[in-house]
């Protein structure tokens, strides 16, 4: 019992130390200077494991140039779904120029669950918006409101 246990053991502690050292290895992947391919597979990474320590190049990463670095940065700060990073994705709702970016920001915020935080960023955007798809979410959002 005690050899099972200590086996157990060692082999958890092992993937526990390779788990970090992926953790570190896509957190450095997260920089600008890197190329799209590299930038995207590691927010997505970073987004399925929930690594809030990549938190802060996320959101370095959501004035990037590139429309995909920036949607998929918005898509796994929504997967981390830390509500310390939604002051972020509610500037990204207001400002960014990609449709698709703004629509994952709204998502994201949605994930992250914070509504009397949003609804303020929520009610300016639909006013400024002029893509269908997101006009179409907010009056979604919005009739479900109503009927509550």
């Amino acid at each position: 019992m005690k050899k099972r246990f200590f086996v157990m053991f060692i082999i958890l502690s092992i993937s526990s130390i390779v788990f970090a050292a992926d953790a570190a290895k896509y957190i450095a992947d997260l920089d600008p200077a890197k190329d799209e391919k590299t930038i995207t597979a590691a927010a997505d990474w970073v987004g399925k494991e929930k690594e809030k320590d990549a938190s802060q190049k996320l959101i370095a990463l959501l004035t990037d140039g590139r429309d995909k670095v920036r949607l998929s940065a918005v898509m796994a700060l929504g997967y981390i779904a830390d509500a310390d990073n939604i002051d972020s994705l509610h500037n990204v709702i207001l400002t960014d120029k990609n449709a698709s970016v703004r629509y994952a920001a709204v998502l994201s915020v949605m994930r992250i669950n914070k509504p009397d935080k949003s609804a303020p960023v929520f009610l300016k955007a639909k006013e400024t918006e002029t893509d269908p798809f997101i006009k179409d979410l907010f009056a979604k959002m919005e009739e479900k409101v109503k009927g509550k």
